[in-house]
């Protein structure tokens, strides 16, 4: 069904709680008592729909978490060609943001707005005759908006300490005269809690089915997919400073009793999956071309969609997706600066259906036509293109597309769910099943036997398991921003991002003739050459050759592309054949040109940011930053 714009109801609240700028610095709202605030439904239903608001009123949700926070991995990249450091502190791609970069503050502050504002509505429906006198034997309009809160409020504390680890705890609302100069609160203790608490009201919740706007809207079955991941970074791996030495990186660590908390999410995420209440009926490509189209069905894919109001907020399609140069076509402009490794683009099976979906290695000009762009740092995202578009936002449009963010999808919890079991039990059945389903969705039926069955059935070690649903994490969400948190989790960071590394270097290298152990041949260069469009004989699209199979001479009728081959070459000022600059920096953080021979795939990559420096300053020395930050 066509989406329901949530913000056709959310453009009437209004905002009972003022948020000052300050982090944490909430004062009850002026001319109003909490009994008035949540004396009817529909007085918390507007209560509610201020938490929504203040997830797209200052970015943190429309495009900071989106993608401004991006590191470079082997999915998602973008090119650093500089050894030099930002003057505005925001290398975040590299590993090696600063304190001072003001994006951080403004984003700490954002987040907690949204959790102060979820705080007093929680206090309030608690304080409500309507909640009161509900029986709560069975899920309500009330004990739903009071279980989304508590859910909107665990997924803005996961992704917090996703970011920065150890934040500042706050459950009650601001009474205005609290010591706000507090430390921070250890993660996992948040995260024990988050789940706990999320527990509490999963019972009463309803279904995306069951409620109005749909997975815009947080479902039972996000509350569940919730906890599953919140349990699985709970037991996972993580960052650790080291409190007597702040200058030093750290370590990574596991949490004590972890298995208990796959243990939880094993439960919680195999309730989302009997539930019933998510599938993948559609297509991979029919999946996204409906996402492009403000379609978001409650029973499919999308489990947790956070809405866009089109023509005001909502960044993808414009600097996530396929890039558009205006012209006299009504689709305006998009600048697709969310990059993928152009490597990326070659570790899919030819046979897979979401490569040429996620990975778009052409531009569109002014006419439309395609022209070719790919390189290091240089693949677009193809999940989102305003080209998509039915009815196109108009020849001046740029951002503000309206397109949801998919916070959570369904394939991320059958994946979640074998991962889990494989943790726990091994490459159990019903994981196999798990890791299938997704796979049946990216391959043609006739090529399951081969791609999904034997595939599956191959992975028989909980080791080579593991590594299949770490491939199948990588080429399933390509472009959503999601491998820089699966592989802090996983303790896997340092190792893909090392090898990751010395893959582009001698990829060059090969491609320019030497030698390497382990690889054969390498996409030197592709080669193109423009066709008429079938479904437009006014436009043309690129026929490319050279990434189902490595082609080493040039076909007839084709224009050669540089790939590779440019990624190694003569320093004329050291005489001596170098990678190029963004293969030397682009992870300069942990590994680069001055120091790969010392580096270790076993070092501790620092994936966290730095506390803002702001924010150090306003608690008076309560908060300090370590991992080498300030140092």
């Amino acid at each position: 069904m066509k989406k329901k714009i949530l913000f056709s109801f959310l453009l009437v609240f209004t905002l009972f709680f003022t948020a000052c700028e300050e982090y944490l610095d909430v004062q009850p709202g002026s001319g109003f008592t909490q009994a008035e605030v949540f004396k009817s439904e529909k007085d918390i239903q507007s209560a509610v729909a201020g938490v929504y608001t203040l997830m797209l009123a200052d970015d943190a949700y429309t495009n900071r978490l989106a993608f401004v926070f991006n590191m470079n991995t082997d999915v998602e990249m973008s090119g650093v060609s500089t050894n030099t450091v930002n003057g505005n502190g925001s290398d975040i791609a590299c590993y090696d943001p600063k304190p001072y970069w003001t994006t951080l503050n403004s984003t700490w502050n954002a987040m907690y707005k949204i959790i102060n504002t979820a705080n007093d509505v929680i206090e309030g429906i608690e304080g409500s005759d309507l909640y009161k006198v509900d029986p709560k034997s069975q899920p309500s309009n009330i004990t739903q908006m009071y279980g989304e809160v508590k859910t909107i409020r665990a997924m803005v504390y996961l992704d917090m300490i996703r970011i920065w680890g150890d934040v500042v705890f706050r459950t009650k609302s601001s009474t205005g005269d609290e010591n706000f100069a507090q430390g921070t609160t250890d993660r996992n203790e948040i995260l024990e809690f988050l789940i706990d608490d999320l527990k509490s009201v999963e019972p009463l919740m309803k279904n995306a089915s069951e409620i109005e706007f749909g997975v815009e809207r947080a479902s039972r079955s996000f509350n569940q997919g919730l906890i599953g991941l919140l349990a699985l970074t709970r037991g996972g791996w993580t960052l650790r400073p080291d409190e007597n030495n702040p200058a030093n990186i750290g370590h990574m660590e596991r949490g004590k009793n972890y298995e208990q908390y796959y243990d939880i999410a094993i439960q919680y995420l195999d309730k989302v999956i009997q539930g019933r209440q998510h599938d993948l009926k559609l297509g991979f490509r029919e999946f996204w071309i409906k996402q492009n189209n403000w379609e978001t069905p409650v029973n499919d894919d999308v489990i947790f969609s956070i809405p866009m109001l089109k023509n005001s907020t909502g960044e993808y399609g414009y600097f996530a997706g396929i890039p558009i140069t205006a012209g006299s076509h009504p689709y305006g402009s998009a600048s697709g600066s969310l990059s993928l490794c152009g490597e990326y683009l070659f570790s899919f099976d030819k046979k897979d259906l979401r490569r040429d979906v996620t990975c778009a290695p052409f531009s569109y000009d002014q006419n439309l036509n395609q022209e070719i762009r790919l390189d290091l740092a240089r693949l677009a995202v193809g999940k989102w293109s305003k080209l998509y578009m039915t009815t196109p936002l108009g020849g001046t449009s740029e951002k503000g597309t309206g397109v949801n963010f998919s916070w959570m999808r369904f394939a991320d919890v059958l994946l979640m769910y074998a991962e889990a079991v494989n943790e726990r039990f091994g490459p159990r059945e019903d994981a196999k099943e798990c890791l299938k389903r997704v796979r049946r969705r990216a391959f043609a039926q006739a090529d399951w036997g081969e791609k999904v069955d034997n595939y599956v059935q191959s992975k028989m070690s909980p080791d080579s398991f593991f590594k299949a649903i770490m491939d199948e994490r990588k080429w399933e969400f390509g472009g959503e921003s999601k491998r820089k948190f699966d592989l802090a989790r996983w303790n896997k960071f340092s190792e893909v991002i090392y090898n990751q590394y010395n893959k582009l270097y001698n990829w060059g290298r090969v491609a320019n003739g030497a030698y390497v152990p382990g690889i054969d041949q390498v996409p030197g260069s592709i080669y193109y050459k423009l066709v008429t469009d079938p479904a437009n004989s006014s436009r043309k699209i690129l026929d490319i050759k050279g990434i189902d199979e490595v082609v080493t001479a040039n076909p007839a009728g084709y224009t050669a592309f540089p790939f590779a081959v440019n990624w190694y070459s003569l320093n004329n000022d050291t005489a001596s054949y170098e990678p190029r600059n963004d293969i030397k920096w682009s992870f300069r953080g942990f590994i680069n040109y001055n120091n790969a021979s010392s580096v270790s795939p076993t070092d501790p990559l620092r994936y966290l940011c730095p506390y803002p420096s702001k924010v150090i300053t306003d608690h008076r020395g309560a908060i300090q930053n370590f991992y080498g930050f300030n140092f």
